[in-house]
């Protein structure tokens, strides 16, 4: 509801003359006065009305009995409709309400049949004919509430009238109105039909918009249409959320805040007391308006308790919480273990565990600890400590118990002196029936620890404060009698592990030791094996034979560069391509990613006078497809292939990364299947002769060369091996498979990739959207899929049902193994702080609703997934908050951020990866990167506070494999066009690349397969002009758009767009061209009128690039050396992703590139119109990064058990 609002005026009196009383209608005449504008309407051509002699004035028409009877029951304002009306100025010129005459306090009437607001009649025979009512104070809009038709209304100083039908001859006036007034409606009501379960992006909103019929044309709304009037849509949604029946703010949303941008609208405030009154008198109006209630969410007990009463206190404050007064909160919390009492000199006699603070001139916060051994030394009684942490100082911070304490894989000696207090601690060991405890009742669930005593205190788990990892503690063995500490003993192996230990003495000539193994950071290596080296290292690295030759440069024709050129071109037909001049990188470029490791085969390790910690490796080279001269045919080589050479390179024992596995082609049955059974795998064919910068073939390859990969393995060059060596190459380990159940399964992404692993079978998924839902069911038709709102399945589930009221079997206690699944954060993913009514509103999320499954079925594992930033929501309170609970219950976790490009998509797409371990469990690693990934999007550490968290992954510059590139996905695609709407077509080739050749195994392999969902949307014919005019090269964008005349497709002519302004940023063009397009380029405010439609060239794109970045990327051509920005769930040209555009062809991505994008195999199926299967794939997580994860575990459940705990 929007008010526009102008100064009181008296009613005039009217001078017209009197007419025939028989006259039920109004004569409308056309005035030509030349080019003369109106000095209060500013129109050329206005519209004057003449006003039939029945009509009375205001005060005397609400005089009427008709109407005299009506009253209202809450305000003063008498309402009544109004029909066959005109509004218009003093000179009786028809203006349009919306035209901006009212907001230059020009006065505007009203005439036309009022009739009570009870008679909804057709026709004015009934009605009062009025004139001159007003002045119009304001005009507003009510009934956002999936109602066809909103109202529009007006209030004069008398009344207030609905406009409930236009005089014929003034319909064209209310066109504009009628536009805005549906397009608010379809924005409104869309962001709050998805507003519960996702935050709708731009795209969403626009793919509503352009489905949605234009009522005053007949034809489809545009995305013109929607930006022409977004100044009008955005005042709606900021009133609408002005009303109290709805807390989430919608003009917070991501449509919102795009469509803001894009079109430079303005949020207004409403301050003034008119406005403020007219609020109160327009939330009366609103009577009918839905209130959207959310379904609260089922919760256990457990879960329950720690939202409701954790620092219920602190959640509220608006105030920001300052890091120097946390830390004065832990010191205080710290200090406070004093208890005044002097300091004992006499201890306690040693027991098992004994809990002590300490204090010295030294520390400025006590330390907590516990005493593994006492000792003396220099006749002092020591102590050696295992140090603990509060709660407080760990990542849970303020959502902490304040009673619990972490211990640390950290140890200290001590003075005994130094002792102030021991503590009253009590270690919390998880039940042996801790799986069935799920839903119990809170009593049961209690901590070990006295309430009432704040100084008492309890733990049970172990936390690393650099990777914010919480664990299971492994126990100190007191009973030793020698000084023992676990940590100590740890410590001292992790530092043993960083020096080279040397195996297997071989012989020693000349002052040098040869050896056969050598065992560095937990690995062991030896000759025969092949290792990832750092990128680059053959350039600098000594050579051991060819030293008369220099280091081969690497081609650069072969690197992902930005091919982008700059030319001089036409200003005046391409007016906005100067702004292209300051970049040199363009989004989705892989100029700056990295290479991938160099691989290298161990052919000696030795030592030199002795010296065991400066060992020394000789290696043969092997050389990559991306690294040898041949021309653009490496693109289609497979990732994992090299090639052997015959050079020799001297490099230094902490040059290697890690250890992989090379075989000859002849020695694996199938290179694809044999690669994907084992990590860090990779093959050889040929070999590639750097003098003369050609390839051999196999049949020159030296016997040695082909005995690569097989079992047994022999030096034959280095003949320091008397003996044969078996070579062990490993494969993925095998398990069987957890039962599962994916919540928010959307298609089911994530659980597809955990399937693929090994870890688990779908079982069971939730998703209450159906068409999602059915995708899931076609993928997975042994799973039984609940679509159904996941509060009432679990709900059913703690009341004890066995089946729902489609007879489908509802999973019981015991039967799950893991669960999956990214509740969406809708409602509270801004960075302020909570508030009470946010808060609130937090207790009754979907994250809620799924930590109430994680803690009633108990699973082994489960995995939680999420934006990137989450970590950041409301302070990291919402992360804060889900830590804690997962720990309440018992469960080890640890949080990170994964980015999907290392796990073999072209696309950057980060995700936050909570993982978790119940009792007797071993908690998951991350996985490691597999490819290199463009840096801009590599960065994954995380900050909480003032603290940054990282993850395990050792790989931070580098990856075993190099990145994959919009050409090795979707280069084997058929070529279609706009709108494209075959479900099937032949794949028209064999698979290119290896990645085509892994989406498309194993039963679409050849060329007359069967592609599935190679469709996309049906642009509007000026979206389709565009396109076709985007030219065909890296880094195009709508910046490279003609400034013409086009006749579309549908038969109509497109406008030149007009530049009227000097542009004072960017100053004047070529001869003085202006450049800018409203005159809000010169510094003064927006003028609606300056706005232009239906042009090649967006307007609102210039008038808003100069504080967009230029608004790269729009109506972008992806490159095929690139990746893809995050897939989303509509590609928009005009969207935030910006560039969804073919890099060849005349349209948006298709459904099928979107999939391959994100991972997903060709055989996997999607269900629903083109927008439903793009939104399935665009919110799903990419199955490869879900695989990956899937391998962590199984391999975390393999450790557990070779130690002997299963």
């Amino acid at each position: 509801m929007n008010k526009h609002t102008v100064a009181q005026l008296q009613v005039r009196e009217s001078s017209e003359p009197e007419q025939d009383p028989k006259h039920m209608v109004f004569t409308v005449v056309d005035e030509e006065k030349g080019k003369k504008q109106c000095e209060l309407c500013s129109q050329i051509k206005p519209k004057c009305v003449e006003l039939p002699v029945d009509a009375k004035l205001e005060c005397i028409v609400l005089s009427s009995e008709v109407l005299a009877n009506v009253y209202t029951d809450k305000l003063d304002v008498i309402h009544h409709n109004l029909i066959n009306y005109c509004i218009y100025d003093d000179n009786g010129h028809m203006c349009s309400i919306d035209s901006g005459v009212m907001e230059r306090n020009v006065p505007l009437y009203v005439c036309g049949y009022v009739k009570p607001i009870y008679d909804h009649g057709p026709g004015g025979v009934e009605g009062i004919a009025a004139k001159h009512l007003g002045p119009i104070l304001e005009w507003w809009l009510s009934s956002y509430d999936g109602g066809s038709h909103p109202l529009i209304g007006i209030t004069t100083d008398y009344a207030g009238y609905l406009l409930i039908e236009p005089h014929p001859d003034y319909k064209t006036c209310m066109t504009s109105v009628t536009e805005k007034i549906h397009l608010s409606k379809i924005v409104i009501e869309t962001i709050l039909d998805n507003q519960e379960s996702d935050n709708p992006t731009y795209e969403d909103i626009l793919n509503y918009v352009v489905n949605s019929v234009n009522p005053t044309s007949g034809t489809n709304f545009t995305e013109e249409d929607l930006i022409a009037h977004a100044q009008f849509v955005l005042d709606q949604v900021i009133d609408y959320d002005l009303n109290d029946f709805y807390h989430l703010p919608l003009g917070d949303t991501q449509c919102i805040e795009t469509l803001t941008e894009l079109s430079g609208a303005v949020k207004n405030n409403y301050h003034s007391k008119e406005l403020l009154e007219a609020k109160r008198r327009k939330r009366y109006l609103k009577t009918n308006i839905t209130q959207r209630e959310f379904s609260k969410a089922t919760t256990t007990e457990l879960v329950k308790d720690v939202f409701e009463n954790i620092f219920a206190a602190q959640l509220d404050e608006n105030k920001k919480t300052e890091e120097k007064k946390r830390n004065e909160k832990i010191k205080n919390v710290l200090l406070s273990m004093y208890n005044n009492e002097s300091r004992k000199s006499n201890y306690e006699p040693l027991r098992k565990q004994i809990f002590v603070v300490v204090k010295n001139q030294f520390l400025t916060i006590p330390l907590i600890g516990r005493i593994e051994y006492l000792y003396k030394k220099n006749l002092k009684d020591k102590a050696h400590i295992t140090l603990f942490m509060h709660s407080y100082e760990t990542v849970l911070g303020e959502a902490s118990d304040p009673q619990e304490i972490f211990s640390l894989k950290k140890c200290m000696n001590i003075d005994l002196t130094h002792i102030v207090k021991i503590l009253d601690v009590t270690q919390k060991i998880p039940r042996k029936d801790w799986f069935n405890l799920g839903g119990s009742k809170l009593q049961e669930l209690l901590e070990p620890v006295n309430r009432n005593n704040k100084k008492s205190f309890f733990y049970q788990l172990q936390y690393d404060d650099e990777f914010g990892k919480f664990e299971y503690p492994e126990e100190s063995n007191n009973d030793k009698k020698d000084k023992y500490c676990k940590n100590c003993e740890d410590n001292f192996f992790k530092k043993k592990l960083q020096t080279p230990e040397l195996l297997e003495f071989i012989e020693k000539d000349s002052g040098i030791t040869y050896y056969y193994k050598l065992k560095f950071q937990n690995e062991e290596y030896k000759i025969g094996n092949f290792i990832y080296l750092k990128p680059g290292i053959f350039s600098i690295a000594a050579r051991c034979n060819f030293t008369e030759y220099k280091s081969l440069q690497y081609p650069a024709s072969n690197k992902n560069k930005n091919n982008q050129i700059l030319k001089n071109v036409d200003e005046t037909k391409y007016p906005e391509y100067y702004r292209k001049t300051i970049e040199n990188i363009m989004r989705g470029s892989n100029e700056t990613t990295p290479d991938a490791f160099e691989i290298a085969e161990i052919l000696a390790i030795y030592i030199v006078e002795g010296d065991k910690k400066n060992v020394k490796i000789i290696v043969r080279r092997m050389y990559r497809a991306e690294q040898i001269p041949m021309d653009d045919n490496y693109k289609n080589a497979d990732m994992n292939m090299l090639y052997w050479s015959e050079e020799e390179f001297r490099v230094q024992y902490d040059d290697i990364y890690g250890k992989c596995y090379v075989a000859f082609i002849t020695n694996i049955l199938d290179p694809l299947a044999w690669s994907a059974d084992g990590p860090d795998r990779f093959y050889f064919s040929k070999k590639y002769d750097f003098l003369t910068g050609t390839v051999i073939e196999d049949y020159q390859l030296p016997s040695a060369a082909k005995l690569t990969g097989k079992e047994v393995y022999v030096n034959y060059q280095y003949k320091f091996v008397d003996e044969d060596k078996l070579q062990y190459i490993p494969f993925h380990k095998k398990i069987k498979p957890l039962r599962g159940l994916d919540i928010f399964a959307g298609c089911g992404g994530l659980s597809k990739g955990l399937e693929e692993s090994g870890l688990i079978t779908s079982n069971w998924a939730v998703e209450s959207d159906d068409k999602a839902a059915a995708a899931f069911e076609l993928n997975n038709p042994e799973c039984t899929v609940f679509v159904d709102d996941c509060n009432h399945l679990l709900e059913l589930a703690m009341s004890g049902c066995i089946t729902n009221s489609k007879n489908q079997k509802i999973p019981q206690k015991g039967e799950v193994d893991f669960i999956c699944g990214g509740p969406p954060c809708q409602g509270f993913s801004g960075m302020n702080r909570f508030n009470s009514g946010q808060y609130s509103l937090f207790k009754n999320s979907l994250i809620v609703s799924f930590l109430s499954y994680i803690d009633y079925y108990r699973p082994k594992y489960f995995v939680m997934e999420n934006v990137r930033n989450f970590v950041s929501f409301k302070r990291s309170m919402v992360l804060k908050l889900t830590l804690r609970c997962i720990t309440r219950m018992g469960y080890q976790c640890t949080f990170g951020v994964l980015q999907a490009g290392n796990f073999g998509v072209p696309q950057t797409r980060r995700r936050l990866i909570i993982m978790a371990a119940a009792p007797g469990e071993q908690l998951p690693l991350y996985p490691e990167p597999i490819h290199v990934f463009n840096r801009k999007g590599s960065s994954l550490t995380v900050q909480v506070g003032d603290k940054k968290f990282k993850t395990n992954c050792k790989y931070d510059e580098s990856a075993p494999m190099r990145t994959v590139t919009v050409y090795d996905a979707w280069s084997d695609l058929p070529e279609i066009s706009n709108g494209a709407c075959e479900e099937e077509l032949p794949y028209v080739s064999n698979p290119i690349t290896h990645l085509q050749k892994i989406l498309r195994y194993p039963d679409n392999g050849f060329s007359d397969s069967i592609l599935t969902d190679h469709i996309c949307k049906d642009m509007s014919p000026l979206v389709q002009a565009r396109m076709e005019l985007i030219p065909v090269g890296e880094g195009s964008d709508w910046r490279d758009l003609p400034n013409i005349e086009v006749k579309l497709s549908d038969g109509t002519m497109t406008n030149k767009l007009l530049y009227s302004y000097d542009d004072i940023k960017n100053g004047k063009g070529y001869n003085g061209a202006l450049r800018g397009v409203c005159q809000c380029a010169t510094g003064n405010k927006c003028n609606p009128q300056d706005r232009q439609n239906n042009t090649i060239i967006p307007w609102c794109l210039p008038h808003t690039g100069n504080r967009h970045n230029n608004w790269a990327g729009l109506y972008g051509r992806l490159a095929w050396t690139g990746f893809c920005s995050t897939t989303i769930t509509n590609p928009e040209p005009m969207g935030k992703q910006g560039r969804v555009l073919h890099p060849e062809q005349h349209r948006v991505v298709s459904v099928r590139e979107c999939a391959r994008s994100q991972g997903f195999k060709d055989s996997f199926l999607f269900y629903g119109p083109t927008i439903n299967k793009h939104r399935q794939i665009g919110n799903a997580v990419p199955p490869p990064m879900g695989t990956a994860i899937g391998f962590e575990i199984i391999k975390a459940m393999c450790r557990y058990q070779a130690e002997g705990f299963y």
